[in-house]
């Protein structure tokens, strides 16, 4: 790469940059409960269900004795997740918001301030939503909607004539160890697992940024 070119890429970068910010949602604003209960807990961000409910002292630690056997009514649960979060009026005013989850597991539904939003089922990607018209200054109500897996694989295998290899957790697009492998418990888990927050920005934003190198061969003719 030229210098010319490495100096107007560096500017376009350091252009983009300046007209563009993020919001991280603070872990320890969060709660969690079971969808049957009124009762919130404290959780972490990111993590597990079955980490909250640990640190909570509702279940015992899994990989102690035999209380594996103690905790599998959890993976046929529903559970809530919920934060608040306050918008300033300088970030109102950008042009774009894009609320971006790097990591859900793995069927949820997301609402803010009360709308539908998103419906996800893929533990293994990053979801972006854009919330412009939606976020309000002052408080916001993020609040995630966690599915038991367990009951949506079920449902998906009748849904097919035939039988699928390792059926019915291989219809889910979720890690397949938490159904249990020979080094590690059956630990059916949910949550958010990576970070979440909110980008704002007005003119542009960098997507990917790929770096293309050519090999060229010079001749010398004697």
């Amino acid at each position: 790469m030229n210098k010319t070119i490495l100096f107007a890429f560096t500017f376009i970068q350091t252009f983009i940059a300046a007209q563009s910010s993020e919001k991280k949602l603070a872990s320890e604003n969060w709660q969690f409960k079971n969808s049957k209960d009124q009762h919130w807990l404290p959780a972490k961000i990111p993590g597990t269900v079955h980490l909250d409910l640990m640190n909570n002292k509702v279940i015992p630690d899994p990989f102690k004795d035999e209380n594996e056997k103690k905790v599998q009514w959890v993976e046929n649960e529903d559970w809530d997740y919920q934060t608040h979060f306050s918008i300033s009026q300088k970030e109102l005013e950008n042009h774009h918001a894009n609320l971006v989850f790097n990591g859900l597991d793995t069927f949820s539904e997301i609402y803010l301030n009360g709308k539908l939003l998103k419906k996800t089922d893929n533990m293994f990607r990053k979801w972006e939503i854009p919330v412009k018209g939606l976020l309000r200054k002052g408080e916001n109500e993020l609040r995630i909607t966690f599915r038991s897996a367990v009951k949506k694989k079920k449902k998906r295998a009748k849904q097919v004539p035939f039988t699928m290899p390792e059926s019915p957790r291989s219809f889910v697009r979720k890690a397949q160890y938490q159904f249990g492998w020979d080094w590690g418990p059956r630990l059916v888990t949910t949550g958010i697992w990576k970070d979440v927050k909110i980008e704002f920005w007005n003119t542009a934003k960098i997507e990917t940024i790929q770096i293309e190198q050519k090999n060229y061969q010079v001749k010398l003719l004697i």
